[in-house]
């Protein structure tokens, strides 16, 4: 037997390309339609592949096994390159908590009482997995593995259940509570709890463990969207050599070899089981037909990328595997038309006797799926490449019939270095084709925030600065860089709020780059070939908005901004410790009204009847809009501890 040479490249990138199209499939639903430019620079366009059945399934994972196995089994140690910058799986970064009422971004699926937010979402009608939700009277949250329900009626717990220990999000549907829970073992394993709600009591309905890593949650027309990842290498046994001799290690990948060729479809389709009341665990099934899988003619990680829908409309509300890639996902992004799912290229080290040492600028492909009327199942439309990386689900935009995709992207060359931009795609039979792009923001700097917003987009980048563009994109196939203003620091959050103003989320830094703090920004947009900075407040060393905008709220009612930041105890006593900023926004004037307290972090901040609700792992208070008094406290029992007891 030949002696291979095993290569670790780490850090470089390569390539998924997708060929043909899905069985079942049709763009003539997406909302995604049209005709491209023809003239497009985009010379290589990804596309997608389903298969026919099992067998087809099979064949063409072992091929693209086969190509890479060895002694100590399957030694591509391909490097993700946009995880590092996405903050892992969920580069899907979230969105804020504010009003519906002023603000078309509400993805509810429900009808909230008046003078309520709900969860803020990247698109309207489009609600995102978070650790709070309210419908006005009941408040539900998660934190500590507990899912609670509290009554400010009457300042009553009146639900805490334990969950699974993992990090976890839910969504509101109706009555239904659905909870979706990474727990914390070496198999990746997400437990979908489903609870109903009556009068706020939660009932545990039915609980389904899927296979794979959490992407993302969404909700759309009562369906609940979930996102996975799932690798299937810890499943198959490979075997490593004994020794470092040639005759083990040809014994190695001899048996890796039958390890391969042995394989069935069952030992990699992810698979699903029902928990019973009792922490019984049902059988275990495959939760993927393979006539819903598609698949990359290039190798694009060891995994399959598959979408989990329950039907909240129907009475069995059953996790069902609706599509699959085999592949793995950085991104995902949903609107109420359409599902996308990006997977950005790896660079394979195929176990050959030499590869090139040459690093190749990474691309991220995206596969296009259409809801169905109701939103219950998915069908493939369209996939397309574009240069570079993601940051996250804000990167991508569906509006008017086109895709909007900001990117960063690298060339390794001389001279090279940095760049982004934003690429505009639309449908062309099975293609996502870009019809026009804007270059050149920030050269050697990466992006910090995206905002799409109508016909128009915002970025920001950072090394030492944050420059602020204003892009026009009412003419899709010819987009333009209209405005750009430099400040110190950078955001990682915007919100436009009316048009002509954007509040963002970020930290306050120096002409030097020096980062000082968290800063809560005010920008004048009124005229786009100038935009302006107009008000500034630093609020804190840290918050938990900068990363996760859920924890940021605007209510345009009172022009209140409240950011969750760290505890600060100054003194022991009165309503607890320092750990919200509440600010006031009159025109282009930005003020602090007053902080909030309690004995533990703040996590988030909803408004409930017009009533400023603040929840932290000690409680939930209730306090006045107007001058922050407080209304009403419901303590939490914290697993583990008595210290709760001892406070004031």
């Amino acid at each position: 037997m030949k002696k291979r040479i095993a290569v670790f490249l780490a850090g470089m990138c390569a390539g998924v390309l997708f060929v043909g199209c899905a069985a079942g499939s049709s763009s003539s639903d997406s909302s995604l339609g049209g005709s491209s430019n023809t003239n497009s620079s985009k010379s290589e366009i990804s596309a997608y592949a389903g298969f026919n059945d099992c067998d087809a399934v099979l064949d063409w994972t072992k091929a693209e096994m086969l190509k890479r196995v060895g002694p100590y089994g399957l030694e591509t140690y391909p490097y993700m390159y946009a995880s590092w910058r996405s903050g892992g799986f969920e580069g899907d970064m979230a969105a804020s908590t504010e009003a519906p009422a002023s603000d078309e971004s509400s993805g509810a699926d429900f009808a909230p009482m008046p003078g309520t937010s709900t969860t803020n979402t990247q698109e309207a009608n489009v609600d995102e997995g978070d650790i709070v939700e309210t419908d006005g009277r009941y408040v539900y949250s998660i934190i500590d593995s507990r899912v609670r329900s509290v009554d400010i009626n009457n300042a009553t717990l009146v639900s805490e259940i334990d969950l699974p220990q993992g990090d976890s999000q839910m969504v509101l549907a109706g009555n239904h509570l659905v909870v979706a829970t990474m727990i914390w073992t070496s198999v990746a394993d997400t437990v979908v709890s489903n609870f109903t709600i009556t009068n706020g009591s939660l009932e545990l309905r039915r609980r389904d463990h899927l296979e794979g890593s959490l992407v993302s949650m969404r909700a759309v027309n009562g369906q609940v969207h979930i996102v996975l990842n799932s690798s299937f290498l810890n499943r198959l046994d490979f075997v490593s050599p004994r020794d470092g001799s040639q005759d083990s290690l040809d014994a190695a990948e001899e048996r890796n070899i039958e390890v391969v060729n042995d394989m069935e479809v069952e030992d990699f389709v992810p698979r699903t089981f029902e928990e019973g009341p009792m922490g019984t665990w049902g059988s275990k099934s495959p939760v993927l037909d393979c006539v819903n899988l598609g698949h990359p003619s290039e190798f694009s990680g060891w995994g399959v990328t598959w979408v989990a829908s329950i039907n909240m409309n129907s009475s069995a509300e059953v996790p069902v595997g609706t599509i699959g890639i085999l592949a793995q996902s950085t991104s995902s992004y949903t609107s109420t038309e359409s599902l996308y799912i990006s997977t950005t290229r790896w660079d394979d080290a195929v176990y050959e006797e030499f590869v090139s040492s040459r690093q190749e600028p990474p691309y991220t492909d995206i596969h296009a799926f259409a809801f169905s009327s109701e939103a219950s199942d998915l069908s493939y439309v369209a996939s397309g490449r574009v240069e570079g990386t993601l940051l996250n689900s804000y990167s991508m935009s569906e509006y008017d019939g086109v895709l909007r995709v900001a990117t960063t992207s690298y060339d390794f060359d001389f001279g090279g270095g940095q760049d982004n931009g934003v690429h505009i795609l639309k449908v062309k039979d099975a293609e996502l084709v870009e019809i026009g792009a804007v270059n050149s923001m920030g050269r050697g700097e990466t992006i910090q925030g995206v905002r799409f917003d109508g016909p128009r987009g915002y970025v920001v980048t950072f090394r030492q600065v944050d420059p602020l563009y204003v892009l026009d994109l009412s003419d899709p196939a010819a987009p333009e860089l209209v405005g750009e203003l430099k400040v110190p620091g950078y955001s990682t959050y915007l919100k436009p709020i009316d048009g002509d103003r954007i509040i963002t989320v970020g930290m306050a830094g120096t002409e030097t780059g020096q980062i000082t703090g968290v800063q809560v920004s005010v920008f004048d947009v009124s005229d786009p070939g100038n935009p302006l900075q107009v008000a500034t407040a630093e609020i804190a060393q840290w918050s938990e908005a900068t990363s996760d905008p859920h924890a940021f709220l605007w209510w345009a009612e009172t022009g209140q901004i409240i950011v969750p930041k760290e505890l600060v105890c100054a003194e022991i006593g009165g309503t607890g410790c320092e750990s919200a900023v509440v600010l006031k926004l009159d025109g282009t004037t930005l003020t602090e009204q007053g902080r909030l307290f309690q004995w533990f972090p703040i996590r988030r901040v909803v408004i409930a009847q017009n009533q400023l609700v603040t929840v932290s792992a000690g409680g939930t208070k209730v306090s006045r809009l107007s001058d922050l008094s407080e209304i009403s406290y419901t303590r939490f029992d914290i697993p583990g501890t008595d210290a709760e007891d001892n406070l004031p």
